[in-house]
């Protein structure tokens, strides 16, 4: 992106080099209005940076002679001055000045270039669906983008889109479409399918585009899911902009959603095996537990040890010994399904939140579990575990409780069912299964 900057002195033309010197930006630097015209007949700029007091003209002519050159007229152009009244700037606006800043805000005038850098250049790469039936319209459109760098793929109906994006679902960074397309599927059948389809698909922004040009259709668009409308027939500058626009803010999006992601983690994953950590399990355990009740599913939690794993440690060393829970806590994870939940709850104690299994099933489960734990030698250590287990199965209420109007939510002694009771009678059942020589899971019922 390149900044031409017309102004005669020296402080405000470093003013802004220095704003931008960490941007990846060039700025051409002109000290009068007739420098700068020669610039302007060999190049264009992206934005204009305008002094008020020029020198050798006015800048209000200036601005009024380089906006005859078409190359100019549609590219940003701001006016910098140390007037601030209300009616220099509306004379300002009126005369064509796309913003204005005051020189003495200099905080203002940094974020309005460095958000110029961001939306107002076209060097970005980007992969654009474009649906268009018109060949005329498409060669026009197509050939703006592809101008502007970008990587076009053009289908002339709904269905053809349709079929691309499923096949490609992550693939393209806007959707251009037409309203009106041949075939059954039309530009708003597209966006609906788009609208409605799975996570990564649905959020790619679209621009709809149309020769009608009523507010009535645009609000109706606008609600079905595009991002923005632009009537034909458009300018390139404008269509870019819209496009642009639409583009980076779908890409700040997804920063942010990647930046949350990374912060859930951190506070919600373990470090050294990837199951969830203790927060985790101590945020979420009871609301799962009460959801799986409250289904009258069977619910159960399993919490089990790593049979003298500090012996592993202190012999073999810390390495040897996250690398013996990496593998054990691998292999955990490939016992459980989506709707389990898996967490280290500290050193070399694991918690299981299993849903939906009866008592038969988890103890042959966790037999099973310990088996092939045995079988693992991972980092060529003999390791083996103790699991202890409650269950809880709504199925199994006697009649007197379950005459109760949430009776799901207790067991068949009456006791009410949460994580904190689960996790207690399966603590216990742990240190039952230690006691009688390791190795093995003893499974109770609650």
């Amino acid at each position: 992106m390149d900044i031409l900057v017309v102004d005669p002195s020296k402080s405000y033309r470093k003013l802004v080099r220095d704003i931008l010197s960490t941007e990846k930006v060039g700025i051409v630097e002109t000290e009068s209005g007739a420098e700068a015209f020669e610039y302007l007949k060999k190049a264009t700029p992206d934005a204009i940076s305008i002094a008020h007091e020029l020198g050798d003209i006015d800048s209000f002519k200036f601005l009024k002679k380089i906006n005859l050159n078409t190359r100019v007229a549609n590219i940003p152009k701001f006016l910098l001055t140390s007037r601030n009244t209300q009616s220099f700037k509306r004379e300002a606006y009126d005369a064509g000045f796309t913003e204005i800043f005051i020189k003495s805000d200099f905080a203002t005038l940094k974020r309005a270039l460095k958000s110029l850098m961001l939306y107002a250049t076209t060097h970005i790469h980007a992969r654009v669906l474009y649906v268009e039936d018109t060949q005329s319209t498409a060669d026009y459109t197509s050939y703006i983008m592809q101008q502007a760098g970008w990587e076009v793929s053009h289908v002339k109906s709904g269905e053809a889109a349709a079929a691309l994006l499923d096949l490609k679902p992550t693939h393209f960074d806007l959707v251009v479409t037409d309203l009106v397309l041949e075939g059954s599927v039309s530009g708003i059948g597209l966006i609906n399918l788009i609208r409605q389809s799975e996570e990564g698909l649905r959020d790619i922004p679209i621009l709809a585009v149309s020769g009608w040009n009523d507010l009535l259709r645009q609000v109706y668009v606008l609600k079905h899911g595009a991002g923005d409308f632009i009537a034909k027939p458009f300018h390139e500058t404008d269509f870019l902009a819209r496009a642009i626009n639409l583009i980076h803010n779908h890409r700040e999006l997804l920063e942010a959603r990647a930046a949350q992601k990374a912060l859930y983690e951190k506070a919600n994953l373990d470090s050294v095996t990837g199951l969830n950590n203790r927060h985790y399990i101590d945020e979420f355990a009871e609301r799962l537990v009460q959801k799986a009740t409250s289904r009258h599913h069977s619910v159960a939690v399993a919490v089990m040890d790593l049979d003298y794993f500090k012996a592993i440690n202190d012999q073999q060393g810390h390495l040897i010994g996250d690398q013996v829970l990496q593998n054990v806590a691998r292999l955990v994870r490939s016992y459980s399904r989506s709707k389990d939940v898996i967490a280290r709850y500290g050193g070399d104690e694991l918690v299981m939140l299993i849903e939906e299994r009866s008592h038969t099933e988890i103890s042959e489960l966790l037999a099973r579990l310990t088996e092939e734990v045995a079988e693992l030698h991972p980092a060529g250590v003999a390791v083996t575990v103790s699991v202890g287990a409650a269950c809880h199965d709504s199925a199994h209420i006697p009649a007197l409780v379950s005459m109760l109007e949430d009776a799901e939510s207790y067991s068949e002694t009456g006791q009410e069912v949460t994580y904190e009771a689960l996790f207690a009678l399966a603590d216990k059942a742990l240190y039952e299964a230690k006691a009688q020589g390791r190795n093995q899971a003893i499974v109770k019922t609650l």
